[in-house]
């Protein structure tokens, strides 16, 4: 190609599709690489669609700044292009003495974001909740959204503004020729920019090697769900969260935007980076049980289909947020489960890194208008987004919008 980019982005999850969406409202002329078929294919494909308020996450943190920048944005900018989301709230549910003593920690940190509400109250609020809880907290804010619909709108206004987005290009090799121009040699071609934006995901420290920044490991952790038909969608009025571990929100009985009763993620750790198919029986029976205890009506009904994600974790908790001011070369690494909740922050970030750091001014004007989207479900399994169609890879906007009874894996 022979047009240079102000700015190259690798990697078309959540966090990159918002990079060129808030990069090209700024003015800037962006490319996205991804390097399989369709976008939001990889672990962003496999999250649940849940708006955290950043109650755990750590204190000072890149991550929670990143959080609560994105929570004062995101539903209005959702309302704005058209997308569906539910401001459902959080209910975080204490089963004995030792949890109660934890959840008085978790209220303490969250400080305005929860407030303790009594049982009475909490049995009112979810009266399918099984009986013996000790204590638990309300949390307003949780939100649930479409986890794919909303990145692809993401990319899809992104390329209204002027923004190239290329599917199917592996990045291959990252070289820097001596006026400050990356060269991104891919199987599709050689791509140039000015600065480059890591946002590879399960591969971010692959193709950090690749540039000779490498800083992190990736260690994926694996969450695996169970999915009920939007017929249980009146056993729970909010999510339903356990108390959370210095690892992990633990497993979650929650609806999704579509209604869907969802159990889950698991946590486990392992070696693979690619999405697993299929659950085993003792993780069904696991996350069948969680369920069953949490809400007994749940057993009443059957489970339409599972689903699998893998996060892209690192051996620390917060997020790696690196420019490389000498090489134009910024990595977003690390960014785990939270990365839905926190993809309009990280964006806003990196918008100002672009200035502050890299001293880079875009190329175009600034377009901050937010039309809202055409948006039309075909019976292919893809959505047509204006005159561009898309293929739907997330299996909640799957299942939500196509199979009500029995839905694969994707």
């Amino acid at each position: 190609m022979d047009q240079v980019f102000d700015v190259v982005i690798i990697g078309g999850g959540v966090v990159g599709c918002s990079q060129v969406f808030t990069l090209s409202r700024h003015g800037y002329k962006c490319l996205l690489l991804e390097k399989e078929a369709h976008l939001v294919s990889m672990a962003s494909s496999g999250n649940s669609g849940m708006l955290h308020t950043g109650f755990d996450a750590p204190l000072d943190s890149v991550e929670l700044s990143c959080i609560l920048k994105c929570q004062q944005q995101i539903l209005p900018t959702l309302s704005s292009l058209g997308l569906p989301y539910s401001k459902i709230g959080a209910t975080m549910v204490a089963w004995n003495t030792q949890q109660k003593e934890k959840l008085h920690q978790v209220m303490h940190r969250a400080k305005e974001d929860a407030c303790e509400i009594s049982l009475s109250q909490l049995y009112q609020r979810e009266p399918h909740l099984a009986c013996g809880a000790t204590g638990a907290l309300w949390i307003p804010s949780e939100a649930v959204i479409d986890p794919w619909l909303t990145p692809i709108s993401f990319a899809h206004h992104a390329k209204t503004l002027g923004a190239k987005v290329s599917t199917s290009t592996m990045v291959q090799s990252c070289e820097q020729d001596s006026p400050g121009i990356w060269r991104i040699c891919t199987n599709r071609g050689v791509f140039c920019g000015q600065v480059v934006i890591n946002s590879a995901g399960l591969y971010g420290d692959v193709v950090d090697k690749l540039a000779g920044v490498q800083k992190f490991r990736i260690m994926p952790r694996m969450g695996q769900y169970l999915v009920y038909g939007s017929e249980t969608k009146s056993l729970i009025n909010s999510s339903i969260l356990p108390i959370p571990t210095d690892k992990t929100k633990g497993v979650i009985v929650f609806k999704s935007v579509y209604n869907n009763v969802i159990i889950g993620p698991t946590q486990e750790e392992t070696e693979q980076r690619t999405i697993p198919f299929g659950l085993s029986q003792q993780v069904v029976n696991t996350l069948l049980n969680h369920g069953h205890v949490t809400v007994p009506s749940l057993g009443s009904y059957p489970v339409i289909t599972t689903y699998s994600g893998t996060r892209p974790a690192t051996e620390t908790k917060d997020y790696h947020v690196v420019p490389h001011t000498d090489r134009n070369w910024l990595t977003l690494g690390g960014i785990r489960s939270t990365g839905l909740s926190s993809c309009l922050g990280v964006a806003d970030m990196v918008a100002k890194i672009m200035k502050d750091r890299f001293c880079l001014e875009p190329t175009n004007s600034p377009n901050m208008h937010l039309p809202k989207v055409d948006i039309f479900f075909t019976n292919q399994g893809t959505a047509m987004l204006g005159s561009q169609e898309y293929t739907v890879t997330h299996p909640i906007t799957y299942t939500g919008k196509f199979d009500k009874k029995v839905c694969a894996n994707l």
